[in-house]
């Protein structure tokens, strides 16, 4: 199950983040956000360490909680993605499928001509697609 995801823009500031724990858990998936981007940085700025991911938009794993497991997804534009999930057996591909999703969310709600590029997201409509995906992810459905 998906609790939390968060698009961070270039300059690492908040550009979308949700949480859809029932707890009130937002300001701890904040911090578990916020560390999740120096694994991005680590992964993107050290090639030799990341080997044949360097050029794939999917970043995979970036770590595991006690609780959480957390993954990340780069843009072309190093806009970054981040999910984080209470899953523990969860697949790739099914990671895959729901970033595919999210960010075909994100270039929609961006190539609004009224949205400024870098600032935060707060259409409703963006919102509630996403509370969509976020809801198909987790009933298991096929993406």
């Amino acid at each position: 199950m998906i609790i939390s995801v968060a698009i961070v823009g270039l300059q690492n500031n908040p550009v979308y983040i949700q949480s859809f724990s029932e707890g009130d858990d937002a300001l701890k998936l904040h911090y578990i956000v916020h560390c999740s981007l120096d694994v991005i940085d680590e992964r993107v700025n050290n090639p030799k360490k990341s080997g044949p991911t360097l050029n794939e938009t999917f970043l995979g794993l970036l770590y595991p909680t006690e609780n959480y497991k957390v993954y990340g997804y780069l843009t072309n534009t190093k806009v970054k993605f981040i999910v984080v999930t209470t899953d523990q057996d969860l697949r790739d591909a099914d990671v895959r499928s729901f970033f595919r999703r999210f960010h075909a969310a994100y270039v929609d709600a961006v190539s609004n001509p009224f949205h400024v590029p870098g600032k935060r997201i707060t259409s409703a409509a963006f919102a509630d697609r996403v509370r969509t995906i976020v809801k198909s992810f987790g009933s298991g459905t096929a993406m």
